[in-house]
């Protein structure tokens, strides 16, 4: 292989590093997996079908509390409030454009909520699916059938829906501690707290439903956890983050800026989870170090790989096998350092004209030459010698050939 040039000598260097400690490693192979997942098309497919759900599953929500709760307009109002509260900045200016006040009791209302929010949320219910069975690398024989998918799809829609009623509970349950004297900020922090738990129930239900059977539900607890409380410091932080940059957009663009502040958002919280999710995956499968520059190949690199190559596996009576040739583990010639080449380059051209200043190679040159004129006039001299011996037999059988003619 070729000697390596200083630019790659100085990322192996780097890559090098970042393998023998493990925090580096570890973040590294998490934003590693990332590209290598294309999760940058994944965030987009789940923004834009939850862009598309968000409208018809609030309608059905309205209409369907408007039937269940008429005779309880003060729970009705709360549970629609905390539901509108999930869209931080924008939730109030959403909720006027919708004229929901309006269309809290109308049955057309729920009719048409209904039809989108299964249209709508089918397409969002798949995507996470596949988004979810693509991350943790699953073999496509394991993945849900139409079946199983399409009763996998109204199962998420529900946990939605209830996923909202008890969020709106655990803000009720937060309110009702004023009554017990607890207020200002610990009373916020109390809410918050319920709600990351009830977040982070309903990210695990919704993790194990779009998640094949395959995947061990221990090892998507820590994701689920880390993606509830995620979402509550998303809430928080929100308004201080991109409160200025919507509002500006809300008074330029008026709707469309609605329409940017809620795809912002769906972006931010669909990048922050499947980078969650991409943590769990790493650890549960050990997928790190990995390598910034190949070849060698590390473990990571190999695991990552051979699993990437068995997700194409679509029937059971399929084997899929990965092997690496010997290249997967050699790495490129360093090659000599300036100094020491310079070093080696003159000591060999030093050695090499001591010895011909000392004769040596031509003397054994001159010795060769020697041996080989004595060697040649040794032989001369032995053909000189036979040539001289055997001359009287000649004359000998000349006469005697010659007597024999005569006869």
């Amino acid at each position: 292989m070729s000697a390596m040039n200083p630019i790659e000598r100085a990322v192996r260097g780097l890559d090098g590093w970042q393998q023998r400690r493990r925090l580096p490693a570890f973040v590294f192979a998490v934003i590693k997996k990332f590209g290598d997942d294309e999760g940058g098309h994944l965030v987009a497919l789940l923004t834009y079908f939850a862009f598309l759900a968000t409208f018809p599953l609030l309608l059905a929500l309205v209409g369907i509390l408007g039937i269940v709760l008429r005779g309880h307009p003060a729970l009705e109002q709360r549970i629609v409030n905390s539901a509108f509260s999930e869209f931080p900045i924008i939730g109030p200016e959403l909720r006027s454009q919708l004229g929901l006040a309006s269309l809290h009791h109308s049955a057309p209302a729920l009719l048409i909520g209904l039809t989108g929010a299964v249209v709508g949320g089918r397409g969002l219910a798949n995507v996470l699916q596949h988004t979810l069975n693509t991350l943790w690398q699953v073999p496509k024989v394991d993945w849900p059938g139409f079946a199983p998918r399409y009763s996998r799809t109204f199962a998420l829609l529900g946990l939605l829906a209830v996923g909202a009623v008890l969020t709106a509970a655990a803000a009720t349950t937060a309110a009702s501690a004023s009554v017990l004297g607890v207020s200002g900020p610990f009373l916020h922090i109390i809410a918050i707290a319920l709600s990351a738990v009830v977040d982070s129930a309903l990210f695990l239900a919704v993790f194990r439903l779009a998640t094949a059977k395959a995947v061990p539900t221990r090892d998507l607890v820590r994701g689920a956890v880390a993606s509830g409380i995620a979402w509550q410091v998303l809430l928080v932080v929100a308004g201080l983050v991109v409160a200025h940059s919507l509002r500006h957009a809300q008074a330029i663009a008026g709707l469309f800026g609605l329409v940017l502040g809620l795809l912002a958002w769906f972006a931010l919280q669909a990048t922050v989870t499947v980078y969650l999710v991409q943590v769990d995956v790493v650890r549960a499968r050990h997928l790190w170090p990995r390598s910034i520059t190949q070849p060698p190949l590390t473990s990571g690199d190999k695991s990552y790989l051979s699993a990437v190559a068995a997700m194409q596996t679509r029937r059971p009576e399929q084997r899929v096998t990965v092997s690496f040739t010997a290249e997967a583990d050699r790495a490129p010639d360093p090659g000599p350092t300036p100094a020491t080449s310079g070093r080696d380059l003159s000591g060999a051209a030093g050695s090499s004209s001591g010895n011909v200043g000392a004769g040596g190679v031509g003397a054994d040159a001159r010795g060769g030459r020697r041996r080989e004129h004595g060697d040649q006039k040794g032989r001369e001299q032995a053909t000189d010698e036979r040539g001289h011996d055997e001359q009287p037999d000649v004359g000998q059988r000349g006469p005697a050939v010659e007597e024999g003619g005569t006869e």
